[in-house]
């Protein structure tokens, strides 16, 4: 099987399709010999921020000396970007062959989806390269989501957000009951803010299944300066300050940040040596495209994955901190359909001097029509374009010195940006 077979055989499995339950995802595992016992974790779930936190304890743990796989999704640049060992995606030849390896059990039983067929695949490219650790961000949800099969050393809940309520419950607390489904009996949980309903329902099913909770507020994390190069933070690591750089510019880094150091302690505390040093490094050296991502200067363009209100409300706040001059902000959006589109622009709306929306390739873009409807029922005056490249081939000549435009809404739109970008076309 070549790697375009393999392609087409996950791409024949349904995507949006998601049945609750953990049965079809071992039901692949046991076929591949349980490859999730093969190798510690760390599960990292919550709303916002899951990407980022896996981006920064990949990063610190490589620099550490450690052999280090990354699971995510979704896909940002490439469908192989989404299973990492040591910053390395996942090769076409290997994947072709965990797919051949997957092929029979994808025949037998009921259909795995997607999602379900690609998480075995990243456990069964894991445990045969002698990973020393795994971090794994959670799909979607927690208790019944395809990678909570792994074995974890940590866990980390970084927030409870309203975000697919169609799958996980329309209120905060139905959703925090999904999200902390995670957690383990003895092994530590690490907590970031949450409202009082949600922080309720954590504290009820962590103490019912027996999870070590550890409360990101503990931290000391300060952020002493920003550039469009990286943020200057002081942090208090085990009761010793010290300085570094974050090239991730989010304001909601902060937070994603004090769990980071909470989590650092907590390995530590387990056995690993994880030295200053490599934290330092290991932060100053994090990519993670995509978010508050400056992709271009002169003119500046951002690339936000902003995708649901709360993260739009953050967006929203960065740029009116970094840009005092609204009429110099200006506003790149398009949206899945099963996002908030009105609520986020509601947020987004007010912070921008110009407002332009287009619709990716998805087949989950919200339609033209409804983008622009929401838009108008607002007030908002929008430019449409077709197309994520025709709406940058039309923005970027019309932007003047000290300009920004921001490009968000969907990982989606913000991934077809940074391929055109990639391919020359920033410079006007």
């Amino acid at each position: 099987m070549d790697v375009a077979a393999a392609r087409a055989v996950l791409d024949g499995l349904p995507r949006f399709d998601v049945k609750p339950g953990l049965d079809r995802v071992r039901r692949l595992l046991s076929e591949l010999g349980h490859p999730e016992t093969q190798f510690p974790a760390i599960h990292v779930g919550g709303t916002n921020g899951k990407g980022s936190v896996v981006a920064m304890l990949s990063s610190i743990l490589r620099s550490a000396g450690l052999r280090v796989g990354r699971y995510t999704s979704p896909q940002v640049l490439d469908f192989r970007d989404r299973i990492v060992i040591d910053g390395e995606w996942i090769a076409p030849e290997a994947l072709a062959a965990g797919v051949e390896r997957l092929e029979r059990a994808l025949q037998d039983g009921e259909t795995p989806s997607q999602f379900e067929a690609i998480t075995a695949l990243a456990f069964d490219h894991f445990a045969p390269s002698a990973v020393d650790l795994a971090v794994v961000e959670v799909g979607l949800g927690g208790r019944f989501d395809a990678t909570n099969v792994v074995h974890p050393i940590l866990t980390v809940l970084t927030n409870v957000a309203l975000d697919h309520q169609w799958l996980l419950g329309e209120t905060i607390e139905q959703i925090a009951w999904e999200k902390v489904g995670i957690a383990k009996p003895g092994i530590p949980m690490i907590v970031g803010p949450l409202d009082p309903p949600a922080q309720a329902v954590v504290e009820r099913e962590c103490l019912a299944r027996g999870a070590d909770v550890r409360p990101q507020e503990d931290t000391s994390v300060e952020r002493m300066d920003l550039a469009w190069e990286g943020a200057t933070y002081r942090v208090v690591l085990d009761g010793q300050p010290i300085e570094l750089l974050l090239p991730l510019l989010g304001g909601y880094q902060d937070r994603n940040l004090s769990l980071v150091v909470r989590a650092v302690e907590a390995l530590r505390e387990r056995g690993f040596d994880l030295p200053d040093d490599a934290v330092i490094e290991g932060l100053r050296a994090v990519e993670w495209p995509g978010r508050f991502e400056v992709i271009h200067r002169n003119p500046t363009v951002i690339l936000e994955g902003a995708h649901n209100v709360d993260g739009a409300a953050e967006l929203a706040k960065d740029i009116s901190e970094r840009v005092p001059e609204r009429r110099r902000r200006h506003l790149l959006f398009g949206v899945l359909s099963d996002k908030e589109a009105g609520g986020m622009l509601d947020v987004l709306g007010p912070a921008f001097g110009s407002l332009a929306l287009c619709r990716s390739t998805s087949p989950r873009a919200l339609p033209a029509e409804d983008l622009r409807e929401q838009a108008a029922a607002r007030g908002l005056t929008a430019s449409w374009y077709h197309s994520v490249e025709e709406a940058l081939e039309g923005l970027i000549p019309g932007l003047e010195t000290g300009d920004v435009l921001v490009v968000a809404g969907s990982l989606t739109v913000v991934a077809e940006a940074r391929v055109w970008g990639m391919e020359g076309h920033w410079s006007r």
